[in-house]
């Protein structure tokens, strides 16, 4: 690594932190409305069935870069609504994130067996008690694993917010990049950095996998006592 380009470390590491932040915002706002989003699509209501099943592929089927095109460009000439480079990724990530943490917990709740369901109604919970005590702690043994991976995906789709000329991680290298005569070196080590992000996010979902499958035994050794 050549001494110029350990000049600029510093710089590389600010915007993995913005990058981290930006697709860990992204996924928080996508867990939300992706579990509002699958409660919807196990409703008994028809209309709320189909609205949730028609956001659901429609972002799904739509490249991440068209929606973040329609967001940031778009959203001024339709609505009138002018965003941030920031604002407008953040929204596009988490509408995708949306759609698939929403199939993720659809997944997670369905995975569950009838007879908990049933079990905690004859128990007199309300559907909330119900959904925190019962459902929700096994659910997420299914949900965890999948969720690693989502957010994994989002963090790589956020590389796309230096096409609208946000500077995050991708942006930074590139400039880097220009500003070192079209090196391919800090390329490589934008891909290392990467890798480093993401394979230290699988292993502490991994980590937090086995703590939680540990966690739920001892809850369910204790209960059979």
């Amino acid at each position: 690594m050549s001494a110029q380009l350990l000049t600029y470390m510093p710089l590389l590491l600010k915007a993995a932190l913005v990058t981290i932040w930006l697709s860990w915002l992204a996924l928080l706002i996508g867990a939300v409305g992706g579990t509002l989003i699958a409660l919807a699509r196990m409703s008994t209501l028809l209309p709320l069935r189909l609205l949730a099943l028609l956001f659901t592929e429609f972002f799904r089927s739509i490249p991440i870069l068209i929606v973040l095109f329609f967001v940031f460009f778009g959203m001024p000439l339709v609505f009138g609504i002018d965003l941030s480079p920031f604002t407008a990724t953040t929204v596009a990530l988490a509408l995708h994130a949306s759609s698939t943490m929403s199939e993720v917990i659809r997944a997670g709740l369905e995975s569950v067996g009838k007879g908990q369901w049933e079990a905690a109604r004859a128990a007199g919970m309300t559907y909330w008690q119900m959904m925190r005590h019962v459902i929700v702690p096994q659910a997420l043994r299914v949900i965890l694993p999948p969720s690693v991976g989502v957010y994994i995906a989002t963090l790589k789709e956020s590389s796309l917010a230096s096409i609208i000329g946000y500077v995050e991680l991708t942006k930074t290298g590139l400039l880097i990049r220009e500003t070192m005569g079209s090196s391919f070196v800090p390329l490589l080590l934008l891909a290392l950095i990467y890798f480093l992000i993401n394979y230290g996010i699988s292993l502490g979902g991994a980590a937090l996998e086995r703590r939680f499958h540990v966690n739920t035994r001892l809850m369910t050794a204790g209960a059979g006592k």
